[in-house]
């Protein structure tokens, strides 16, 4: 028996199998957008609704799942948000086979700190500058971005309604996001100032979604992005800058064939809404990891079990 844990977040779903030492089996991730039309017409469309069963078809055959395989699977903002979040996870399981746990911001926050707590364990080993007490996850989704500062084994997180695609419906393009930049940042900053009076002063950054990733996986190329997994990834507000500056010289069949139709149009604002995050909280560079919330339910099912 092995393990699969889903995250089917607002604008991609990831999976991964995983064993009883919490070893990666294999891997799959799709950008779908469910959230395509929660912010005009509050639910889950059609559309995205088709969109997510096809690559629920796709993830069982990519990862091999049987019955004999475990599934722990949840989803966040999207599905909080949508009044057909019932209808939508009852024809997950009639088509799929797979239940979906709907859970709170807080939980997802908890849930996220696991995997790169365990990563940072390796990391560390190798890179002695992460041998600190205390450190900040940010996990920026499509329609929430949860931040947990880390402490030993104590945590102070919160999840703020705000990510990649919420951030485009709201403000439309990147000129509207860099206009509204105070208002974005203002609740972030007196969150960071509340942390750090509770006597969390994180030391270094960490991410884990899809922008960051991404930008690393511009930098380094596809051939050697492996190397996240044991060696984690520093980027600086530079490397930002300067591999979007590369994407947006691309055609738009050149974006959309290197990180999907659904994915192509919110670079811009998603690497923006970014660098907003870490000038909040007081960071140049950032550590990426690729572990997140997928193997964070697996990781936290174990450790309930054992």
């Amino acid at each position: 028996m092995e393990y699969i844990g889903i995250d089917l977040g607002s604008n991609s779903l990831r999976a991964v199998r995983m064993d009883k030492d919490l070893k990666s089996k294999g891997e799959y991730e799709c950008t779908i957008r469910i959230s395509e039309e929660l912010q005009s017409k509050g639910i889950i469309g059609e559309r995205a609704i088709n969109r997510l069963l096809e690559a629920l078809y796709e993830l069982k055959r990519v990862l091999k799942i049987t019955q004999e395989d475990r599934i722990f699977a949840i989803t966040t903002e999207a599905m909080r948000k949508a009044r057909n979040k019932e209808e939508v996870l009852k024809l997950c399981l009639k088509k799929c086979g797979i239940s979906f746990k709907i859970i709170s911001g807080e939980e997802e926050a908890r849930l996220t700190a696991l995997a790169p707590k365990r990563a940072l364990k390796e990391i560390s080993k190798k890179n002695k500058e992460f041998q600190k007490d205390c450190y900040v996850v940010v996990d920026m989704g499509g329609a929430s971005s949860e931040f947990i500062f880390c402490k030993n084994q104590e945590i102070f997180a919160k999840s703020f309604k705000i990510g990649i695609v919420t951030a485009k419906d709201r403000y439309q393009n990147l000129q509207g996001l860099l206009e509204n930049k105070q208002e974005i940042l203002k609740p972030i900053v007196e969150f960071v100032k509340k942390a750090k009076k509770e006597g969390f002063n994180a030391e270094f950054l960490i991410a884990n979604s899809g922008i960051p990733t991404s930008i690393y996986a511009f930098k380094v190329g596809l051939e050697n992005y492996h190397k996240i997994k044991y060696e984690g990834a520093k980027l600086t507000q530079e490397d930002f800058l300067e591999q979007l500056a590369k994407f947006l010289s691309l055609s738009l069949l050149q974006k959309i064939e290197l990180v999907g139709k659904y994915r192509a149009d919110v670079i811009d604002i998603g690497v923006y809404l970014f660098l907003f995050f870490m000038e909040a909280l007081g960071f140049s560079e950032v550590l990426v990891m690729d572990e997140g919330l997928r193997e964070g339910v697996v990781i936290d099912a174990l450790e309930a079990i054992s």
